[in-house]
């Protein structure tokens, strides 16, 4: 298994959050930006949402890496807002793509075939 992925509702109307993880065999190989850029693309052409989030920890710098090749930009990070796997309190950083800034993001001009679940092509 790769890993996997999602665009989760949990961020408010017409927006939503990127999630992913990748399995540590497979890390440095592209996989986390091709799999966000092809939610992001998604997200804004097909959902037609006002805006997308990534949200990482700090000291997570290739999920932040990821982020910034698309084109998100770093809104903040927000002190103790999540929880590690430990139970503890942790800061979390949000980076965000408005719909407006996606034509000119590294997101719009990605190849990707996309199918719905009958197997159509959508992308």
């Amino acid at each position: 298994m790769l890993g996997g992925t999602g665009l989760h509702m949990r961020v408010g109307d017409r927006a939503r959050e990127i999630g992913y993880w990748i399995n540590v065999a497979h890390l440095n190989r592209g996989v986390a930006t091709e799999a966000a850029a092809a939610l992001t693309r998604v997200g804004f052409e097909i959902d037609r949402l006002a805006r997308i989030e990534i949200h990482c920890g700090p000291h997570n710098t290739r999920s932040a890496a990821v982020a910034r090749k698309l084109g998100y930009t770093h809104e903040a990070t927000l002190r103790e807002r999540a929880i590690d796997a430990a139970g503890n309190p942790r800061d979390t950083m949000i980076w965000t793509l408005f719909a407006a800034d996606y034509p000119r993001s590294p997101c719009a001009g990605r190849e990707l075939e996309a199918f719905d679940a009958a197997g159509r092509r959508i992308l």
